[in-house]
């Protein structure tokens, strides 16, 4: 395949990053055929702050920190332990102890050194668990696996860990399209030879490499680089045009209507053009009320779905016609959205349609019944609708009705209906139900999602750890993840740390 950038393109783009004037001169008219061989001289010094200041801390502590900085992790151990006996509770000894213990590999042991340093503390300090969060991605970044540097740099950039910013800057040169592609995207309007690597990698021989760069340069630089994502909405991978219409489509500018049009109309996979669809809706255009009808008949469920609400936004009208016949059809999604949208119409409530997906032996039918309920029947209806999902013979239904009763305003009702569900044993209801409650502050909820952090396979884990993430809570088990065994465990809780 060929490259999709011409030097005039990938210099466009390095204008739009503000780097172009910052080349030396023999770059500026040429490519670097080799650009991961031989970047540029140029030195990129991003910020890094300093480490947390050992002001106050004893003599013996900054003994064991100076060892610690030299890499003398034994005697960095040593100093701190006998620190941390003259001065049990000096933030400083801990946290060269713990950071010493994961530099020498014994992550577990760093993991119940914090515990103990939690303890004596009083609660969780923030300084330590986010060094070692960091700590963590550093060794992710000395991982010979590209999936997991690639995932380590994602999860650097998400979360602006600029500590890490050079190891970061290395992976520019890495030998992995994969390791390359992520760094320049994380690194795009930070370093100079980014764009340029950015634009190469376009003609990479993965997709899946393409469509991150693709996603990357229209999420940073927007309608600038529409020179650069143009190719890619051709490109032979459905996952390459995903990545482009998805840019194109968050973009504001109304110019790229006709082009979104086009796509949704003619592009051969289902999610090309939802995401066209979707796209329209911020932008209008000639014949956007005709091709919403259109969609109405695809093959593909999400661009039926785009469609409806596309047809709703600009032809209000031609939407409650069709809602009338969508509202009776077999999908229940569709259904669902077409009863709400009778509902805003005349507010008269949709309870036959509900009635009828609610009465389906599919649970997923029954659960998208209770989620919509209470935008198209009275309050005592869908109250009434929840207490009888309440007995539904499968747990996601009964957690969709506990859901349900919270947002009518019965919150006791369903706090206790999800602290049933904690009790499954099923780990996705279980894990559903303790996210909520979570939200809200529950202690044993909270605990749970610690437990089961450091339970089940990895996989099963890492659901956990995003769970905190999600509901935006700590727990020990949390930070205890950072000492598990499998790298994408710890990956995933060093996220979720920096993250809360």
């Amino acid at each position: 395949m060929g490259s999709f950038a011409s030097p005039d393109v990938t210099l466009a783009l390095m204008r739009c990053t503000g780097y172009v004037d910052m080349l030396p001169t023999d770059t500026k008219m040429k490519r670097f055929s080799k650009l991961r061989c031989a970047v540029p001289v140029l030195v990129f010094a991003m910020a890094l702050p300093a480490l947390p200041s050992c002001g106050g801390a004893p003599d013996s502590a900054r003994t064991a920190q100076r060892h610690l900085v030299r890499g003398d992790y034994p005697a960095a151990t040593a100093a701190a332990e006998r620190s941390i006996a003259k001065h049990p509770k000096d933030p400083t000894s801990w946290r060269v102890r713990i950071r010493s213990a994961m530099a020498q590999g014994e992550l577990a042991l760093a993991a119940e050194h914090y515990q103990e340093w939690k303890t004596l503390h009083g609660g969780h300090d923030r300084t330590t668990y986010r060094l070692m969060a960091v700590s963590t991605l550093w060794q992710g970044m000395q991982v010979p696996a590209p999936e997991i540097i690639s995932r380590t740099i994602h999860i650097i950039a998400s979360n602006n860990v600029e500590k890490l910013a050079s190891e970061v800057r290395d992976a520019l040169g890495n030998d992995s399209d994969l390791v390359a592609a992520s760094a320049a995207v994380a690194l795009l309007r930070s370093h100079p030879a980014a764009p340029h690597l950015a634009t190469e990698l376009l003609a990479s021989a993965s997709p899946r490499v393409r469509a991150l760069v693709v996603a990357g340069i229209g999420k940073k630089i927007g309608r600038k680089a529409l020179g650069d994502l143009l190719p890619a909405l051709s490109d032979v991978d459905p996952l390459v045009r995903r990545a482009a219409v998805s840019a194109i489509a968050s973009w504001k500018n109304k110019k790229d209507a006709a082009r979104l049009i086009s796509i949704a109309a003619s592009d051969t996979d289902g999610q090309v053009r939802s995401r066209a669809l979707r796209g329209l809706l911020a932008k209008g255009g000639d014949g956007v009320v005709a091709l919403a009808q259109a969609a109405l008949d695809d093959s593909y469920l999400g661009a039926q779905l785009a469609g409806l609400a596309l047809l709703e936004k600009f032809s209000e009208s031609d939407a409650i016609e069709r809602a009338k016949v969508l509202v009776n059809q077999p999908h229940v999604g569709l259904a669902m959205r077409a009863a709400v949208i009778l509902y805003k119409n005349d507010g008269v409530a949709q309870n036959q349609a509900i009635a009828k997906a609610f009465a389906s032996p599919d649970w997923s039918s029954r659960a998208a019944a209770l989620n919509t309920a209470a935008e198209v029947m009275s309050e005592a209806d869908a109250a009434a609708l929840a207490k009888q999902g309440l007995a539904d013979v499968h747990e996601d239904v009964r957690i969709a009705a506990a859901r349900l009763l919270i947002r009518l305003g019965d919150v006791d009702a369903g706090r206790k209906a999800l602290a049933r569900a904690l009790g499954s044993n099923q780990l996705a209801p279980r894990l559903a139900a303790a996210t909520e409650l979570a939200r809200m502050g529950d202690a044993a909820a909270i605990a749970l999602l610690g437990q089961l952090a450091r339970s089940g396979n990895a996989e099963q884990r890492q659901a956990a750890l995003g769970a905190h993430k999600t509901a935006k809570v700590l727990s020990d088990g949390l930070v205890a993840a950072l000492g598990d065994e499998n790298i994408d465990v710890r990956l995933a809780a060093a996220d979720a740390l920096l993250f809360l």
